[in-house]
């Protein structure tokens, strides 16, 4: 049993009953959706993050690491100990704002302890903390909502919460894409792709004929010119390779020290190679160091090339090298995507060279990329509908126009300039218009 009393204060007893009736009838909807049982009363958000970590059975173990970071750092440490009912939607916006305007204290303390535990955060916190970098950036407070919003409806689903919250909250809204963006900055031309590829380093033998450096060169050009992810040509064999068909089957990534499914249904998918590719990989196949799992691209040893190794010992040295600016080895990827694009390539053909699930993700990243020589597809229009007549009358008139009043361009463009307010660009030139 149960004993609550409503709040008063209460003028007579008569309003005192009647607001302990509402108060029972409330109880009691409560007890017929299963959210009024004590043990809902007592659970805590931090405990509801266990156990919706525990439910995630399918997740990949990036994924799950994403997660419990999220969790470990931000969500926990603000709501932890609170009743998991007590999670209003004033709260959430309570808590975006407050990673919005800096970081909390009891985030900051639990980032605190997460970089003593890592000498490897503790070392990107020192950097961090010496380019100034003191807030949350928007997309990882974005990152925060999602995950609330989707442990709140586990709550939900289990009858923890009568109604998700967060659901109603809204994101921080991400900054458009300029020309100055990340991604236009750090794709290469075609020009800079070259200089990147002829300053790598290829295989090299001693006196002895032992192999002693990996192909970095043929690494650089599967990557420019496939769109493969890291992952993926790391964990590339050479029966994934169709040398009649001129592909690469991508079957499976690398990551983590272990093979995973590709990221996507799409990601497996067949890429095509150029030629010369195609001749330079068949010249390395009888150099390649041999191992057991038959790698494409493997150490001196014959095993997996760490990834820490191609960007150490070959990525960034051939940038410096070729005197490019320092990337990701990931922006070659998006630089095959643009060159495809600017080279006039099909958006759904490059969507299905890089393994998009969709289209419409390649034109979201890559759009302002495409080509934009279109400025006469408007008069390619009228044409259709008009058909050759009306081209041939405006040309007409506008030859009759020029011969009658004989006006020269540098006389419209100064009357443009009394008109609109407009200076022109250039002065004292006369072209008078003839029927020739």
């Amino acid at each position: 049993r149960h004993i609550e009393c409503p709040r008063g204060p209460f003028e007579n007893k008569s309003q005192e009953k009647r607001a302990a009736q509402a108060l029972l009838a409330r109880r009691l909807s409560e007890l017929e959706r299963g959210a009024g049982n004590n043990a809902s009363r007592k659970v805590t958000f931090a405990e509801v993050c266990d156990r919706y970590l525990s439910s995630k059975v399918n997740l990949r173990p990036s994924t799950r690491r994403g997660y419990e970071s999220l969790v470990h750092l931000y969500l926990a440490p603000y709501f932890g100990a609170w009743r998991i009912q007590d999670v209003s939607s004033m709260a959430i916006e309570r808590f975006r704002s407050d990673l919005q305007h800096g970081i909390p204290k009891p985030i900051s303390d639990a980032i605190e302890q997460r970089r003593h535990r890592s000498k490897v955060a503790l070392a990107s916190a020192r950097k961090k903390q010496a380019e100034g970098r003191k807030q949350i950036g928007l997309r990882t407070i974005n990152k925060c909502l999602t995950l609330l919003t989707m442990i709140l409806n586990y709550a939900s689903r289990h009858r923890w919460v009568d109604w998700n919250p967060a659901s109603h909250v809204e994101k921080l809204r991400e900054p458009r894409r300029t020309s100055d963006a990340p991604l236009d900055s750090n794709v290469l031309s075609g020009a800079e792709a070259r200089l990147l590829l002829e300053a790598a380093s290829t295989a090299k033998r001693d006196r002895s004929g032992a192999l002693i450096s990996t192909n970095y060169r043929l690494i650089f050009s599967v990557a420019v010119f496939t769109g493969l992810r890291a992952g993926e040509i790391l964990a590339l064999q050479w029966g994934d390779i169709d040398w009649a068909s001129r592909q690469i089957h991508v079957r499976r990534t690398w990551k983590d020290g272990t093979y995973h499914d590709p990221k996507t249904k799409a990601s497996t998918r067949r890429v095509d190679m150029p030629t010369f590719l195609v001749h330079q990989l068949r010249e390395w196949r009888l150099a390649c160091p041999k191992g057991d799992e038959d790698l494409v691209f493997p150490n001196l040893e014959g095993s997996h090339l760490s990834h820490a190794n191609l960007l150490q010992r070959g990525f960034y040295p051939a940038l410096r090298r070729a005197g490019l600016r320092r990337i990701r080895f990931h922006d070659l990827r998006h630089t095959f995507a643009s060159l495809m694009l600017a080279a006039g390539e099909d958006v759904v053909r490059v969507s299905r060279l890089l393994g998009h699930a969709s289209p419409t993700i390649t034109l979201n990243v890559y759009s302002h990329m495409l080509p934009r020589e279109h400025y006469r597809s408007t008069d390619r229009l009228a044409n259709m509908v008009f058909g050759n007549n009306l081209e041939t009358s405006q040309s007409q008139d506008t030859i009759a126009a020029c011969e009658a009043e004989e006006i020269s361009l540098s006389d419209q463009a100064l009357r443009m300039v009394a008109r609109d307010g407009i200076e022109p660009s250039t002065r004292g030139f006369s072209v008078r218009c003839s029927t020739n």
